[in-house]
């Protein structure tokens, strides 16, 4: 939709599941890292249609609809009230979705400043950079307008619920983005989100 000199996208529902298993060891200095892996399931909705009744873009649709491998490295150090962290996450395509569509490979690098010393209340800053290559349609053809490379500053508030349970609300703003061809982006991104943590 076009209004004003603005263009409108919307989408909404339950996306992609993330289940990832995790194997902390320590190293140097006893330095904690956490080995990931896992998968990204395809339960999320790709048959959305617009106002017409026509499937909007897959890049649109809240699920991706295949089922795509997942591995990521992750370390933290506590510096006095705060907490540094840092690591790397990427997903490798597992081919195309029922409408031949195939999303690109990701991998996202990200640097987390994170205060803790409040027992209700946590906040943080993060700096995180997000490389994806191109998408391909119709079984093999060069998707244009997708792809590239963004970097994003993300400011973080939050509040423990329980000792599993935390509620945030995050912050998202591009500082630099060099993206392939033209594509629209947003100027910030706001998201809400819970956190459940299970304990054997």
């Amino acid at each position: 939709m076009y209004n004003g000199g603005k263009y409108f996208r919307e989408s909404y529902g339950l996306g992609d599941v993330l289940l990832q298993a995790r194997v902390q060891k320590s190293f140097l200095n006893e330095t904690p890292i956490v080995f990931g892996i896992g998968l990204k399931l395809s339960n999320g909705k790709i048959n959305m249609t617009d106002e017409f009744g026509d499937r909007i873009s897959d890049n649109l649709q809240v699920g991706t609809g295949t089922i795509d491998p997942i591995f990521s490295i992750y370390s933290n150090r506590d510096i006095k009230r705060f907490i540094l962290s840092g690591g790397i996450f990427t997903r490798i395509s597992n081919g195309e979705n029922i409408y031949g569509y195939q999303y690109g490979n990701e991998i996202q690098t990200l640097i987390n400043l994170d205060y803790i010393e409040n027992p209700l209340i946590y906040g943080g800053i993060q700096f995180s950079h997000l490389l994806s290559t191109r998408d391909y349609y119709e079984y093999g053809k060069i998707s244009r307008d997708r792809g590239g490379e963004n970097y994003f500053m993300t400011g973080k508030i939050g509040t423990k619920a329980t000792d599993n349970l935390d509620f945030e609300m995050t912050l998202q703003i591009p500082i630099y983005q060099k993206l392939n061809e033209s594509q629209l982006i947003s100027p910030f991104i706001i998201q809400f989100g819970s956190l459940f943590r299970f304990e054997s």
